[in-house]
């Protein structure tokens, strides 16, 4: 390999290179640590899961249920359905108890027939808990919306 010193002629080309690396570099970096901002859904009120809740901001609105029947260790469908807003593009959904490790209970809805579906099975609580939060994240047209759905299992 014939390796040649970097001479004055050369050195602005070699700078510029550096400098572009760099700033390709810093530009990725900085991308990945900088997640889309969320938006906060609000639950209209009285929301009970088994009957069908809405979360909603003005430009966005979905309608979710659970059930019939939720109960720990039994599959329970979880359906949510575009009342407002542009198409939904992706939509998860993270079980948690407040103060308790339960845990990783993800799930990745799935779409079909125009709402958002997904089979759920939640573990018993040992300390015989049933107070459960369901935190919702929705991707629609390059915006990311968040809300939270408080639930009781039925024992």
């Amino acid at each position: 390999m014939n390796m040649q010193p970097i001479t004055a002629q050369r050195w602005p080309l070699f700078r510029g290179l550096i400098l572009c690396f760099a700033s390709l570099l810093g530009g990725c970096e900085q991308r990945s640590d900088d997640p889309l901002p969320a938006t906060a859904l609000s639950l209209t009120q009285p929301c009970d899961v088994r009957s069908g809740c809405v979360a909603e901001v003005e430009e966005f609105a979905l309608a979710l249920s659970m059930g019939p029947d939720v109960r720990a260790l039994t599959p329970f469908p979880l359906n949510v359905r575009l009342r407002r807003g542009p198409a939904i593009d992706s939509m998860t959904v993270a079980f948690d108890m407040k103060d308790m490790d339960m845990g990783s209970n993800r799930y990745r809805l799935i779409e079909k027939d125009d709402s958002w579906h997904a089979n759920v099975t939640l573990p018993v609580c040992m300390s015989g808990r049933s107070d459960w939060v369901a935190d919702f994240e929705v991707l629609a047209a390059g915006r990311r919306y968040q809300f939270q759905v408080p639930f009781v299992l039925e024992k």
